[in-house]
């Protein structure tokens, strides 16, 4: 469905119901970046003070909050609308990407308690399912507080596949491949990608620490 087609606009004028991930997901992203930050830009500090070239430290930490204020607005704009009178699904991630679908596409859901990847606890997980195994909607326990799916759970009036026992992302992937997203199908490729970024950030981080430092000699 288009978005021009779409009769909701996700507005407080939408009569959908909303729900939103819980705030103690807001806190704890908060607290990890002030942790990463605050050691990381007090090194630099250190180093080109008095003397260096503290004025780019100061812009390079601008941009820094920048993003996290930019991360923080669209952390407040996630959700997903539905009712159970509505015949259209709206969800709007993290990155922005908004979808649309209607109900009456749904024909299975899946419901799971699923492992986490250390093995240690579990979490729910909850895919509604379309024509041809198109994946419609996603909830996964990491994200959305349990009463969340028995909310969406109960806006569709479809079979649904309620898997005994906990299981592992190994297991779902092997029986119900359709319902992960990319990086869940295919995990090798997505910590190929995973570290590919995290040695080109070390990269340019080094390469603008020897900057400053040529800078401040």
């Amino acid at each position: 469905m288009s978005r021009n087609s779409n009769p909701y606009d996700l507005s407080s004028r939408d009569p959908r119901q909303r729900i939103v991930p819980p705030r103690s997901l807001y806190h704890r992203g908060l607290i990890a970046g002030l942790a990463f930050l605050g050691p990381v830009f007090g090194v630099l500090y250190i180093i080109v003070l008095p003397d260096g070239p503290w004025l780019a430290v100061v812009i390079t930490q601008v941009v820094a909050i920048l993003v996290a204020v930019v991360a923080i607005v669209a952390y407040f704009r996630i959700g997903i609308w539905f009712s159970a009178e509505a015949p259209v699904v709206s969800e709007r991630g993290f990155f922005g990407r908004t979808v649309h679908f209607n109900k009456a596409d749904a024909e299975h859901m899946l419901v799971a308690e699923v492992y986490t990847s250390d093995g240690l606890e579990s979490r729910p997980t909850l895919a509604v399912m379309g024509p041809n195994k198109r994946r419609l909607l996603r909830m996964r326990g990491q994200y959305w507080a349990p009463e969340h799916f028995d909310l969406v759970a109960a806006a569709f009036s479809v079979p649904t596949t309620r898997i005994a026992g906990t299981v592992s992302t190994g297991e779902i992937r092997e029986d119900y491949p359709e319902s992960l997203y990319f990086f869940e199908r295919h995990p090798t490729a997505f910590i190929a990608v995973a570290i590919g970024a995290t040695a080109a950030t070390a990269a340019i981080l080094m390469a603008a620490l020897a900057y400053l430092r040529t800078l401040s000699s």
